[in-house]
């Protein structure tokens, strides 16, 4: 953590400012130490990463990082957890398999962050400061980074340890792991918000969009991809009924199997149908986009996505009626709503 975040952060419980005690520095960072609120909340860091969770959240830390808490002891009296004070199922489980993901796929390299920015401005992000909501291994907060933004990434799981390795070296990218209905920010402090793939699987997403608009500045704009309805969709939730239940390395197998499958046989046709005079132009057309963009990533990101389908609690699929709904609650200005494929819907909005 660079002191720099103290500029951003407050304490999701009262939103007063917070204070910093530092126990170790690496360079400009501070790698160990607590954020403290008046109001009685302490917030470690720990491994650089300030940790913004709810209380029930919190008190699972001294099990995930137990040397930091030896090292520390007295943040919370560890003695005292059990499972009446951890958090509801379904946000833990959430959070087991997402933090998984992002730890095990860490090395994932995708570079589709274009295709993902594309209906904006081309100089969007320049000279900005933004949050990634759910940044998983950090990927788009650096590529956002890169484009001139500022950028703050919060996930809700151990993905946050993966994103700031990956992000390590670029200050322009904060890590914080944080619950988005429960945000440690000032009121009203960010250019732009995005979530990439990420508020459907929240139990209550518009919920979640909801809650993101009061840290938009004046002018400041929202935008968000979200799952489209389609029928291969309801198909995947007969797969999900049984990987739901698995264990984690179980899910990743089974991802593995599916992925031979779905990239040996799709992929690989459509690359046999590329090379073949006429062929190739009749049908490109009508591929769906993400056969073509599997061919281009390869075989690792489609094994990848194939675990964060079949992994993940929940998942929402919406048609666009919900979608204009969800942008009239809103109170947004200059509303878009686009449909990427038979895959995504995208909104945009300003505040």
């Amino acid at each position: 953590m660079r002191k720099r975040l103290l500029d951003w952060l407050s304490c999701p419980g009262c939103g007063q400012e917070l204070s910093l005690v530092v126990n170790c520095w690496e360079g400009e960072e501070v790698v160990e130490g607590a954020l403290h609120c008046d109001c009685g909340q302490t917030f470690p860091i720990i491994g650089g990463v300030p940790r913004m969770l709810p209380d029930d959240l919190r008190k699972e830390l001294p099990y995930l990082y137990p040397n930091f808490f030896n090292r520390h002891p007295g943040f919370f009296d560890t003695a005292a957890i059990n499972n009446q004070n951890l958090a509801e199922e379904t946000k833990r489980a959430t959070i087991n398999r997402f933090g998984y993901e992002w730890t095990h796929f860490s090395s994932y390299k995708c570079d589709n962050f274009e295709q993902f920015i594309r209906p904006l401005p081309k100089h969007f992000f320049s000279g900005k400061v933004g949050l990634d909501i759910g940044c998983g291994a950090g990927r788009h907060a650096g590529e956002a980074s890169k484009k001139g933004a500022e950028i703050i990434g919060i996930d809700m799981s151990q993905a946050v340890d993966a994103a700031r390795r990956n992000n390590f070296s670029n200050k322009r990218v904060h890590i914080v792991q944080a619950d988005i209905f429960n945000l440690p920010f000032r009121k009203e402090i960010f250019h732009f918000i995005y979530s990439i793939g990420v508020l459907h699987h929240l139990a209550e997403p518009e919920r979640g969009y909801q809650a993101l608009i009061p840290f938009l500045k004046k002018k400041g704009s929202i935008f968000i991809w979200v799952y489209a309805y389609a029928f291969r969709k309801v198909v995947l939730e007969i797969l999900r009924s049984i990987s739901r239940r698995l264990s984690n390395e179980n899910i990743r197998r089974m991802a593995y199997v599916c992925n031979l499958l779905d990239y040996g046989i799709l992929m690989n046709l459509y690359r046999v149908m590329l090379h073949l005079p006429i062929v190739g132009n009749t049908v490109t057309p009508y591929v769906p986009l993400r056969v073509k963009e599997y061919l281009a990533h390869g075989f690792h990101v489609a094994y990848t996505d194939w675990f964060d389908r079949l992994s993940a609690p929940i998942s929402n699929y919406y048609k666009e009626d919900k979608m204009h709904d969800w942008l009239a609650r809103s109170g947004l200005n200059n509303t878009e709503l686009l449909m990427v494929g038979d895959s995504w819907w995208w909104l945009y909005g300003e505040r």
